[in-house]
Order: C-alpha cells, then sequence, then structure tokens
C-alpha cells in the first residue's frame, strides 16, 4: 500500500465538531477503499510542522485569499492504501462545500 498526505484548507466559520466531521468523512472514504488513516493534525507553523489537536482547532492566515476568505482551518491527514483512494478523497472533497481547497500527494 502507498502513502498519501491530504492537506486541507477548511471555512474559517466551522466549529470544531464540524471539522471532525469532515475529517471523519475522509476517513470512511478510505476505510471504504481498504485503506487506512494513520494520523490526523492541523498545520502549525510556516515550516510544515503537524501537531495532533488537542484543545481544538487554530485558525491561520491565508497566504491568499480564496474565495473571499483571509483565514482558514489547515487539516493534514497521512493516508494509506491503494491508488483509487486518491480518486475516491478528491471526489469527496471536491463536493464538500465546506473545503476551500485540498491537495492530495504522495508521501515518499
Amino acid at each position: 500500500m502507498r502513502e498519501y498526505e491530504a492537506m486541507l484548507v477548511l471555512q474559517p466559520e466551522l466549529e470544531d465538531e464540524a471539522i471532525d466531521a469532515i475529517l471523519q468523512q475522509v476517513a470512511s472514504v478510505v476505510e471504504s477503499d481498504g485503506g487506512e488513516v494513520t494520523s490526523t493534525g492541523q498545520l502549525v507553523d510556516k515550516k510544515g510542522t503537524v501537531a495532533e489537536v488537542t484543545e481544538g482547532w487554530t485558525s491561520r492566515r491565508l497566504a491568499f485569499p480564496i474565495n473571499g476568505r483571509t483565514e482558514g482551518y489547515y487539516a493534514v491527514l497521512h493516508l494509506q492504501g491503494p491508488s483509487q483512494v486518491v480518486e475516491n478523497v478528491e471526489q469527496s472533497l471536491r463536493l464538500n462545500e465546506d473545503v476551500l481547497r485540498y491537495m492530495v500527494t504522495l508521501r515518499v
């Protein structure tokens, strides 16, 4: 199985429960394709440090406005699974209006 990293930028108006629900939706798509989510977290700093969410999600300023938004939540998921997982995860994220941007990359 291959390892992937999914980076999501989510709407700044979301509550912590809504963010967790989006991540759970992604996890269920991954698991339905025979894969697994190995870790989830949020982007903490500009160096790319990912930390586990312990006291709630923290919104961050975006580098440039996306759909008129200047802030958002950065969520990171590490996935393992076959290549079809990426297609299904991207389709799920594409249809979710709370996701401003996403990118799934192969981890090496």
